[in-house]
């Protein structure tokens, strides 16, 4: 099992990309600009397609979260666990770690790990750097109701990273 498969079932595609972004950002292959947008480091390389991906992003951390979430490497890492009998399909069309998977996690939680497959098991609160930790939980926050911020009561339905859906309803 490595980093990417662990980081699907133990949270699915946003644990891959989660878990790829911060592995490239704490080793320095990754960076982010003054203006927030990611670059790569010259000389830097991947590991795996999923790292491929990540280091071609050239957007702030939450855009590129969204992009590596439906990106076709980490759809990938998706249909081989489905096709290794790791994930299943639930009674409403979504993805499920099942019990093997689940088995195999609770297994690597239970030997050290490197610092991005302890992210790639636990999410944010594994990565070791709090600067980066906060730039990262920053950009997965869900955006809650804009009640009591003088909008009206407006809320704007989200996307999983907090993006706007672009359309509207009333909340009281």
């Amino acid at each position: 099992m490595d980093r990417n498969d662990l980081a699907y079932l133990s949270g699915g595609r946003p644990r891959v990309a989660l878990a790829a972004l911060a592995t490239l950002l704490l080793d320095g292959r990754l960076r982010t600009s003054y203006a927030g947008k990611l670059y790569q480091v010259t000389g830097a390389t991947a590991a795996d397609p999923v790292e491929q991906a990540a280091l071609a992003q050239r957007s702030t951390i939450k855009e590129a979260l969204e992009t590596l979430t439906e990106h076709e490497s980490v759809l990938a890492v998706e249909s081989d666990l489905i096709g290794r009998d790791l994930v299943s399909r639930t009674w409403l069309g979504r993805r499920r770690t099942n019990a093997a998977g689940r088995d195999l996690v609770e297994q690597a939680k239970q030997t050290r790990q490197s610092a991005p497959v302890r992210i790639a098991l636990n999410g944010l609160t594994s990565v070791p750097d709090d600067k980066l930790r906060a730039q990262l939980a920053g950009a997965t926050k869900k955006a809650g109701s804009l009640r009591g911020q003088g909008t009206g009561g407006w809320s704007v339905p989200t996307s999983e990273y907090g993006e706007s859906s672009g359309s509207s309803s009333s909340g009281t």
